[in-house]
């Protein structure tokens, strides 16, 4: 009758209509009405209804202030949109990031000084990026356990995934170039970073952390880790004799695998 015309409705409301009237009305609006409701309370139902599209007309309808509002966010938004950024922070620095227990990720950020001295270095100079096993070493920069060499071209790389043969391992980097007689020069030198093992921990003890003194507690396992017995060809327990200087190295090596003996 009225197809959600509330000034419609109240004006037809204001007419004093009859009750049966009203309680058709308020059927049509999907209202639920009880038989034996009286005039005045089926008019209080109707005005419930009036006061609630007119509630919702007013949270659909969009304030001045709202549509002013809602364009500068739609300009901000834009903004933030055509922000770059910088190619380079003009720092000198070298990171490495463990991937997982045999791949390293390593990137540089180089100064405009720094970067302009390694673009003009003589012919016979080479900028390469040294990678270092430092594993449980005070690391003096000629006694890495052992040492891998990148060749860098500065004007098309940032960073490099290095492949590196031991897990569980301590490396650092350093970006330099090498002199023609062979001489390494560093640059700048990396953070420490240790690859993860590339199996589960050998150790039985149980770790619990209590929370509210926030410190570890180290508690003997109950179970028995049981060893599988294998023999492994060139180990140290195989019939050959090894030197001193090969036991020692094979048995660092399997420590630091994680593998254990």
């Amino acid at each position: 009758m009225f197809d959600g015309n509330i000034e419609k409705l109240k004006k037809w409301l204001d007419s004093n209509p009859t009750i049966q009237e009203l309680k058709s009305q308020a059927r049509i609006l999907g209202l639920k009405v009880k038989r034996m409701m009286k005039k005045r309370e089926v008019i209080k139902l109707i005005e419930g209804y009036i006061n609630q599209m007119q509630e919702l007309q007013e949270i659909q309808r969009p304030s001045s202030a709202n549509s002013v509002n809602n364009v500068k966010e739609d300009q901000d938004i834009k903004q933030e949109k055509d922000i770059k950024l910088p190619e380079s922070y003009n720092k000198n620095k070298l990171v490495v990031l463990p991937v997982n227990p045999n791949w390293l990720h390593v990137y540089w950020d180089l100064s405009d000084k720094t970067r302009e001295s390694l673009m003009n270095l003589p012919n016979g100079f080479r900028i390469v990026l040294r990678i270092y096993d430092v594993t449980f070493i005070d690391f003096n920069g000629n006694n890495a356990h052992r040492t891998f060499e990148i060749s860098v071209d500065l004007r098309t790389m940032k960073n490099y995934y290095v492949n590196v043969p031991m897990p569980n391992a301590d490396y650092l980097a350093e970006l330099g170039y090498v002199a023609p007689d062979g001489e390494f020069h560093p640059i700048i030198r990396s953070n420490l970073c240790k690859t993860p093992p590339n199996s589960q921990s050998q150790s039985t003890r149980e770790r619990w952390l209590d929370i509210r003194k926030k410190r570890k507690i180290v508690t003997p396992s109950d179970g028995v880790l049981v060893k599988e017995v294998e023999t492994i060809p060139g180990s140290i327990f195989n019939n050959n004799p090894l030197s001193k200087e090969e036991s020692i190295w094979q048995l660092f090596s399997r420590l630091r695998s994680g593998r254990g003996m």
